[in-house]
C-alpha cells in the first residue's frame, strides 16, 4: 500500500519537488514511526527538483533540503535501495552558492542530537590533510557551531571554537561505503561517534564539548562560512540517506534504541555495509 508521511499534491509546484507517494518497506515504516526523527533526507520517488543552480530534495518527514551550488547533484551511486544519491564535490563553494542545508530546521542543543548518514567516499578523497564534513550546525568561527567531520582518517566532533574530540584512524578507504553517526548528551556533556557499528569509537583526545547556544541552521555535507553565503569543507562522494534526531542516544538507557535504529538504517545496504 502506498503511504506518505507528508501532505501530497499530484504535481510539482513551481521550483519545488512534488510530495511523492512512497512505497514503504517495513523498515521505512519503523523509521517513520520514530517521533524524535525530525529530518530524513533520501532522494527517491520523484522528490528531487533542479532549477538552475538550485537543488531541492523533499524530506520524508516534511523538511526540505536545499542547495544553490550546482556542483551538488543527484545521480546514481550506491547499489540497491540507495539509488539515487546526493553527490558532493568536496572543497568550497563560491559566494552566493549555499551548501546543502535543511530549511526551517535548527538544532536545539538542550535536547541533544543524533545524526547518521550512509556514505560512499569519492575516488579522489584525501585521507590525510583535508577535512570533509558530514554534518554541521551554525557557521564558521561561531561559538554556536557544531561540526562532525573526517580529518586524517579519523572521526572528529567539535562544538564552538573549542578543540575537537578525535578518534584514532577508522580505516576509511576511497570508494568505500560506510554508515557514520554522532550523538551528544548535553546533560553529561558526553559525545559519541561511530562507523559501521552500534558501538561508539574510543576517543583519542579528552576534550569537554560544551552544549553552547541554541538556534543552529543545519547543513549536510558541508558547513556555512562566516558570512553564511557559501559552503566550506564539503564532503566528497555520495550520501544515500541522512537522519537527524532531536534527542541524545548516548546514555546507557538508550543503548538498545541506538542499536535498533542503526540496524534499521543499515538493513537497506546489506550488500555494502556490515554493521558490527
Amino acid at each position: 500500500m502506498a503511504v506518505s508521511a507528508i501532505t501530497r499534491v499530484p504535481f510539482a509546484l513551481p521550483n519545488m519537488p512534488a510530495r511523492p507517494t512512497y512505497e514503504m518497506t517495513e523498515r521505512d515504516r519503523r523509521l517513520l514511526s520514530y517521533d524524535p526523527l525530525k529530518v530524513w533526507i533520501k532522494p527517491a520517488d520523484g522528490n528531487v527538483r533542479r532549477s538552475g543552480k538550485v537543488l531541492r530534495v523533499a524530506g520524508r518527514k516534511g523538511h526540505m533540503a536545499y542547495a544553490s551550488d550546482d556542483a551538488i547533484t543527484v545521480g546514481n551511486g550506491m547499489t540497491g535501495d540507495a539509488k539515487p544519491v546526493i553527490k558532493f564535490p568536496g572543497g568550497s563553494s563560491t559566494a552566493g552558492e549555499l551548501p546543502l542545508h535543511v530549511q526551517g530546521f535548527e538544532l536545539d542543543i538542550a535536547k541533544g542530537y543524533f545524526f547518521a548518514t550512509v556514505i560512499k567516499w569519492g575516488a579522489g578523497v584525501a585521507l590525510t590533510g583535508t577535512a570533509y564534513t558530514f554534518f554541521a550546525s551554525g557557521a564558521e568561527t561561531s561559538d554556536i557551531d557544531v561540526q562532525f567531520y573526517m580529518l586524517n582518517n579519523a572521526l572528529c566532533l567539535s562544538h564552538g571554537n573549542l578543540a575537537p574530540q578525535l578518534t584514532n584512524s577508522v580505516g576509511f578507504v576511497a570508494g568505500g561505503s560506510y554508515l557514520v553517526w554522532a550523538s551528544y548528551d548535553p546533560a553529561t556533556k558526553t559525545p559519541m561517534v561511530g562507523v559501521n557499528s552500534v558501538t561508539p569509537r574510543i576517543w583519542a583526545t579528552n576534550i569537554v564539548l560544551e552544549p553552547a547556544g541554541p538556534g543552529r541552521p543545519v547543513a549536510i555535507g558541508g558547513k556555512f562560512n562566516t558570512a553564511g553565503n557559501a559552503g566550506l569543507q564539503m564532503f566528497l562522494g555520495d550520501m544515500a540517506e541522512v537522519f537527524i534526531c532531536d534527542e541524545q542516544l548516548v546514555t546507557a538507557d538508550k543503548d538498545l534504541l541506538r542499536e535498533a535504529l542503526l540496524a534499521d538504517i543499515a538493513s537497506a545496504y546489506a550488500g555494502e555495509i556490515a554493521l558490527a
